[in-house]
């Protein structure tokens, strides 16, 4: 019976919506609404009656090392670091500027690497705008033993350094093979047509399907390269500005410069022994 009754279709009631002379009261409470209201409050009231009995069953004498690693000032709970990771003393200076000297190191070599890898983008994006194939473009020359130069190809397994930082043109094979594409317009690199002003469809007059598909493909590869050249150019920003940073570090810790500190304490600058 309870099957044939639930199999009927039933009609959906609506809640009764604000009356107009109670808008300026803001939403209608609804009975769900009150619900949700209710379980938060009980809940509440639950924790506070557990916690009120922790703090009367409480041992006065507990311990916790806590109580010796961590302090409170301001009603602000504060700990060293050292404390915390099981040192007893705190790293010495020594070992402060050696780590801060690794970090450079790591930070120069990221920004070396992203550095080059932007002047190659730049280079392929020019190239790639004014019609020429950087395909047989490369500064990189091998020769064998005997002192003749080789070809590119057969040493590339060998020598493969920047590839990870670089993005060629193999890359966006996805969009469509780029050679043999030059001859088809005569785009300026930013995508926006002719230079006489000339529409996509007037520009696009007296091609085949398959040389405006060509086309399309080729300006989407440009304009995934200026995104990507737009990226490194954002890290290598980013990068210098973190060294910068470091090397000041450095540089105040070895007191080599002067300045202010955030406490407001001014200290010297380091002269040269004469």
């Amino acid at each position: 019976m309870s099957s044939m009754r639930n199999a009927v279709q039933r009609r959906n009631h609506k809640e009764r919506a604000q009356p107009l002379e109670r808008q300026k009261w803001g939403l209608l409470e609804k009975h769900k609404d009150y619900t949700l209201r209710a379980k938060d409050h009980n809940e509440k009231k639950r924790r506070l009656k557990v916690l009120k009995e922790k703090a009367a069953q409480r041992n006065p004498d507990e311990f916790a090392f806590g109580m010796i690693s961590r302090t409170t000032k301001k009603g602000v709970q504060q700990s060293t670091r050292a404390k915390e990771n099981g040192s007893q003393t705190p790293m010495s200076m020594d070992v402060v500027k050696l780590l801060k000297t690794q970090d450079a190191g790591y930070l120069q070599t990221v920004l070396q690497q992203t550095r080059r890898a932007r002047e190659k983008i730049e280079k392929q994006s020019v190239l790639m705008s004014t019609g020429v194939d950087a395909s047989g473009l490369s500064k990189r020359k091998v020769f064998d033993e005997d002192g003749e130069e080789i070809e590119e190809d057969n040493a590339q397994m060998q020598f493969d350094s920047d590839d990870d930082m670089d993005l060629d043109l193999d890359d966006l094979a996805d969009l469509g093979d780029l050679d043999g594409l030059d001859d088809l317009d005569g785009m300026d690199g930013n995508g926006s047509g002719s230079e006489d002003g000339k529409s996509e469809e007037e520009d696009t007059k007296g091609l085949s399907k398959e040389q405006i598909k060509q086309r399309r493909k080729k300006r989407r590869a440009q304009e995934v390269l200026q995104n990507h050249l737009e990226a490194l150019k954002d890290r290598e920003r980013d990068l210098s500005a973190a060294l910068t940073q470091l090397q000041d570090q450095r540089a105040r810790m070895n007191n080599t410069v002067g300045g202010t500190n955030k406490e407001g304490v001014k200290f010297k600058v380091r002269e040269r022994k004469r």
